[in-house]
């Protein structure tokens, strides 16, 4: 079997507003949930294929740093102008209004997450 990356997971603070929010607002889809004394996690993706992003909450309360080393999620979707506009409705931050960028055949914004952290709306162009 190759190696794969099967998930990136993200520490949030609040995992059901987290949820909410890449479910309601982004349109991703709870893959699966896992409990211990430790975390709690929330699997999410799409059952269209693609990676998988997982939601993590520490049980004992560590700080959640944004970006932590990390510089950012790819979030495709097929329009990135309605997907930006939709989430910064919901409350998330807008860094970077949606642009096409014509060497790469991709309009491209950013925003971020209820935690922080920096999220790329990707939409590909033919």
């Amino acid at each position: 079997m190759p190696t794969t990356i099967g998930n990136v997971a993200l520490n949030v603070s609040d995992l059901e507003r987290s949820e909410r929010f890449y479910v309601d607002v982004l349109g991703l889809e709870v893959m699966a949930r896992i409990e211990t004394p430790d975390v709690r996690e929330v699997l999410l993706g799409s059952s269209a294929g693609g990676s998988q992003l997982m939601l993590a909450f520490h049980t004992d309360g560590r700080p959640v740093e944004a970006g932590g080393g990390m510089w950012k999620v790819y979030v495709a979707t097929d329009d990135s102008e309605g997907l930006f506009r939709t989430a910064v409705a919901a409350g998330a931050e807008p860094v970077e209004e949606p642009r096409h960028l014509e060497q790469f055949k991709v309009t491209i914004a950013f925003i971020r997450d209820p935690d922080g952290h920096l999220l790329e709306l990707g939409q590909q162009h033919t």
